[in-house]
This record gives structure tokens, C-alpha cells and sequence, in this order.
């Protein structure tokens, strides 16, 4: 991926304000490569963007598998992305319908819906329908972190092997490593449910990594997830678009579901 493209996504969206300033030297080098992976599937030729702006999306939630702090970021993330590439849509963020749900005392109600999504990968449709009732939008986002990590790499280094005769070295902690690289990976499924006919009608898988020398370290695991984030979404719409130069701009099926 472009370094610009890279830089402006960490310095003008969420992460930008937690964003560390890369080191003179870290400048001096080539952006390190970044290895991602989209892949999005439209289950629904009724879904389309002139039916997203009417019938408007609410993020219904972020499933367990990663803190607290990254699903927050990434319910951000995912309405940031979601305002700029459906500018004309209603987009309700996940803070507006938790907060909703604990003033009408639903909360507890919203997160065995979670919970039970995530055991059988299927929304109960009649529960979803009272979401659709209390937000006033037809389609549901539902997303997860399913794996981020960050760790570094090195070589051992058995300090010791080539000491003079006749002495001995002891190293309480054992063999000292050399670190040389740091490396982060992270992935992001996000499933669009339609409240109306009880089925899914897209789903978009993403995995992103990078490798970088520690000392010229300047990307990290957030700023990485804000890409993916956004790649993600932007295969969204590419794939409805499509559906809509295939379909017109307005489905002619009375039968949406």
C-alpha cells in the first residue's frame, strides 16, 4: 500500500490523535510494506445503496474477542468509514444504540443477542425485528477482532559460549535476545443483517501485517486496524455499486425478500 495514502488514514481519522511521531531516522527509510487482504461477499442483490440511504444501519455491536478499548476503536472506526463512503445513509453508532438500550433497560437483552449470534452465527430474526423497531433502520452491522497481535522477533544471543578458560559466566536470566523486528497482524469480519426478511446480506473479511525494524518502528497495531477498517468498507461499496449498475440504482423486485 501507497506510504501518503498509509500516513493520511493514521494522521486524519481516530487514531491519529494517540499517533507517536516517527523518529528522523525511522524517515530516513522506505515505508515498510504492508500486507493486506479484503474479501467481501454480497449475499443480497436487493441490497444496494439507494435501499441502504432509505432504509439507514446501525452498528449493532462489536463481539467479544479482543479489550474493551480495541472493539470501542473499532465501532469508531467502522462508523467513521461508513459516514464516508455512505455519505447520503443514516449510520447510528454502536454508543447511540447501547445507550438507548440501557435507558429503555435492554441492555442485558442486547447482549445475549450478541452472545448468541456469536455461539451459532445466525441473528434471531424476531429479536432483531424490535431493534429494527427501537432505531428505526433496517440493517444491522455486527462485527468482531477476531485476532491482533504485536510482538517482536529477534536472535539469541549465547553471551558466555567463548569466555577465558578457567572462568566461569553466569547470566541469571539466561541468554540475552537481540530484537530486530516488530511485528503486528490483525483481522476484522463485519456482517450486514437485514431486520426486515431476518437474513444476512453481506459479510467482509479482512487480515492485514507488518513487519518493521524496532528502532525505525512508526506504525501501530490501531493504525493498522484503521486501514483495514477502511479497506474493508471500501470493498463494501465497490461490491454494491456493481450490484447497482447490474440491477439500476433502484431494485425493481417488489419481492425483497
Amino acid at each position: 500500500m501507497n506510504k501518503w495514502f498509509l500516513l493520511l488514514v493514521i494522521f486524519f481519522y481516530g487514531c491519529a490523535t494517540h499517533f507517536t511521531v516517527p523518529s528522523e531516522e525511522a524517515l530516513k527509510h522506505p515505508f515498510p510494506p504492508v500486507n493486506n487482504q479484503v474479501k467481501t461477499t454480497l449475499y443480497s442483490p436487493e441490497f444496494t445503496s439507494a435501499r441502504l440511504d432509505r432504509e439507514g444501519l446501525a452498528i449493532l455491536g462489536i463481539l467479544k474477542g479482543g479489550p474493551e478499548g480495541l472493539r470501542q476503536n473499532a465501532a469508531f472506526e467502522l462508523f467513521q468509514g461508513l459516514r464516508a463512503f455512505f455519505p447520503a445513509t443514516r449510520i447510528i453508532p454502536r454508543k447511540d444504540v447501547i445507550n438507548r438500550a440501557r435507558n429503555n433497560e435492554r441492555e442485558h437483552a442486547l447482549d445475549q443477542l450478541l452472545i448468541a449470534y456469536d455461539e451459532r452465527r445466525v441473528i434471531d430474526s424476531e429479536a432483531l425485528k424490535h431493534w429494527q423497531k427501537a432505531e428505526g433502520v433496517r440493517y444491522f452491522l455486527v462485527a468482531q477482532v477476531p485476532y491482533n497481535d504485536r510482538h517482536t522477533r529477534g536472535d539469541m544471543m549465547q553471551l558466555g559460549e567463548d569466555g577465558v578458560a578457567g572462568k566461569v559466566y553466569s547470566f541469571s536470566s539466561g541468554p540475552s535476545p537481540i530484537l530486530h523486528t516488530v511485528e503486528k497482524k490483525i483481522s476484522l469480519t463485519a456482517e450486514v443483517w437485514d431486520a426486515k426478511c431476518g437474513t444476512i446480506v453481506w459479510k467482509g473479511e479482512g487480515h492485514a501485517e507488518i513487519a518493521e525494524p524496532v528502532k525505525l518502528e512508526r506504525v501501530r497495531v490501531e493504525d493498522l486496524f484503521t486501514m483495514l477498517t477502511r479497506d474493508v468498507l471500501f470493498e463494501m461499496n465497490t461490491t454494491i455499486s456493481k450490484q447497482n449498475k447490474t440491477t439500476g440504482a433502484t431494485p425493481v423486485s417488489t419481492n425483497e425478500c
